[in-house]
């Protein structure tokens, strides 16, 4: 008892620490190190421990976005990784820490992708298409992360709203959502973009967006195949896009313009 309390203590004191320290985007997050003086590891030590790390990560990643979190346990995931539960231990302070550095991962990934978008110097129109598209590339290349973050698969059962893994989770996709509301204000002001509200539309966006990429992860008979999700997606983005740009961006029928057509099938077919 007195060692889990140890171990728990030991968790909650790490993940503290990271979310009080929490860097904007532009500053990527540097994983905890110690403290205490160490023999300097040489650059082929630390290749290995990197992959090693990477190796854990992999393994706990596959548990926490499983349909049952709650089997992942350190034993469990050490396995998994075909490492010793020391080894995992080196590099993760327990369960939660795991938890919390698969959450990470996931963020950073989505939020490179999203964020190459966003500062570009594409004119708005093309930027809310190509956003679209690397999102769903998001979700094609790697959809255990994308079901960790989007659709908040991986749970555990002491995840609640306020647990450093939720409230960090929350603050980065809500940065990501506010960088694409950044984006549809700069269309409202150079014209290419409706009146709307920036930030309700940006809700929007997103939460459609997932909405029907999850239809692919669906169990049941309503679950959509690869080729008809994208063919959704497609189709209602080119109808939510017509509706959200200037009379400009679209053609003499209402329909929107036949480059910009072009550009979301290719972003989101390809």
């Amino acid at each position: 008892m007195a060692a889990a309390t140890t171990s728990a203590v030991r968790s909650a004191e790490v993940l503290a620490a990271r979310l009080a320290a929490y860097p904007a985007h532009e500053d990527r997050p540097q994983r905890d190190r110690m403290t205490t003086a160490a023999p300097k590891s040489t650059p082929r030590q630390d290749r290995r421990k990197a992959r090693t790390r990477a190796r854990i990560l992999d393994a706990a990643e596959e548990f926490f976005a499983s349909a049952d979190p709650e089997s992942a346990t350190v034993a469990r995931i050490a396995e998994a990784a075909d490492v010793a539960i020391a080894t995992v231990y080196q590099h993760f302070a327990g369960k939660d820490d795991l938890h919390l550095a698969v959450v990470e991962r996931a963020l950073e990934q989505n939020e490179r992708r999203m964020f190459a978008v966003y500062d570009s110097a594409l004119p708005v129109p093309l930027k809310l298409v190509d956003a679209a598209g690397a999102y769903l590339h998001f979700y094609l290349e790697t959809p255990q992360l994308f079901r960790v973050i989007a659709l908040r698969q991986g749970r555990v059962s002491d995840d609640t709203a306020d647990s450093p893994v939720a409230v960090i989770m929350a603050e980065r996709v809500d940065r990501m959502t506010r960088a694409l509301a950044r984006v549809i204000e700069d269309g409202i002001h150079d014209g290419s973009v409706r009146p709307v509200s920036p930030l309700d539309t940006a809700h929007f966006l997103w939460g459609a967006c997932n909405g029907v990429i999850g239809l692919a992860l669906r169990p049941d008979r309503l679950k959509l195949d690869e080729p008809e999700m994208r063919t959704a997606l497609t189709q209602g983005l080119e109808i939510l896009l017509a509706g959200l740009l200037s009379d400009q961006q679209r053609d003499r029928g209402g329909r929107l313009a036949v480059e910009l057509r072009e550009r979301l099938q290719v972003a989101l077919n390809s």
